[in-house]
């Protein structure tokens, strides 16, 4: 009898943790103001400490293609540059397939190129999200590696990079105000809680200046540390558009940014 009362209080404990951070996700809806996301081509220049430019980040929001009239798709592209590429060589391209209206995901694909290797991972988002990933070692020492999961969550949705971005530009949020996602960019998901800091002046726009928190959600729903992003600053144009406008991040390589350099509407 004592051996079951112990168990039924670290069971009761357990399912009150995990309860907790799902009661926490975010499910409002978009505040009216905010329903339609222009299509716009946005430059980044990224940077070490603010000082040493390190390379370059695209990101395309509502990139035509007859082949899928039923999706907004966006794409995140770019490379290190200069003397970041000597030391790390990196190429990415991020692909998201939103369904039109909702911005929801429907499915994610990305090529990641280091000197590693190839690291290519394709999400599908179902009621049950199922993820496939595959790497690819560079120089050729031994066949890919693949690795399948799923991830199941049904109290909001699950977001991958570029829907949560737009997530987070449709809704109204005022200082101290916090959303909560689920987001699962690649092959694992994470828990996002974003927080608005102020309302500033930022490279000579008016912003609204978020703080961003990840933990990764392990077994059993467990929330795990992220060490390799310590801190996360995100600045949104603080108008009917919330373009984004700097992202500063304190991660295992240093402070990089990324600051918006050009906008040119598709």
């Amino acid at each position: 009898m004592k051996s079951y009362l112990i168990t039924a209080a670290f069971i009761g404990a357990f399912t009150a943790s995990l309860q907790g951070w799902q009661d926490e996700v975010t499910t409002r809806k978009p505040d009216p103001s905010f329903l339609t996301i222009r299509p716009v081509h946005l430059s980044f220049q990224m940077n070490w400490n603010g000082a040493i430019n390190s390379g370059r980040l695209n990101m395309l929001f509502g990139r035509k293609d007859a082949r899928y009239p039923n999706h907004f798709i966006t794409q995140i592209y770019g490379e290190s540059t200069g003397l970041a590429r000597s030391l790390y060589p990196y190429n990415y391209s991020f692909t998201s397939f939103l369904k039109k209206g909702s911005y929801l995901p429907s499915m994610f694909t990305s090529t990641e190129t280091t000197s590693k290797g190839r690291t290519e991972t394709s999400n599908w988002y179902r009621p049950s999200l199922r993820s496939r990933e595959i790497f690819t070692p560079s120089p050729k020492g031994s066949g890919p590696r693949t690795r399948n999961s799923t991830f199941s969550f049904s109290k909001a949705p699950i977001y991958d990079l570029a829907s949560a971005l737009i997530y987070l530009r449709r809704l109204e949020m005022g200082i101290g105000e916090k959303a909560v996602l689920v987001v699962h960019p690649f092959a694992s998901p994470y828990l996002a809680r974003v927080s608005v800091l102020s309302r500033e002046t930022h490279r000579g726009l008016k912003c609204l200046k978020m703080d961003i928190k990840l933990q990764k959600i392990g077994a059993g729903g467990k929330l795990i540390s992220y060490n390799k992003m310590k801190t996360a600053t995100l600045w949104l144009s603080d108008d009917r558009e919330r373009l984004p406008v700097e992202l500063r991040t304190e991660v295992f390589i240093g402070d990089v940014r990324a600051i918006l350099t050009g906008k040119k509407y598709l």
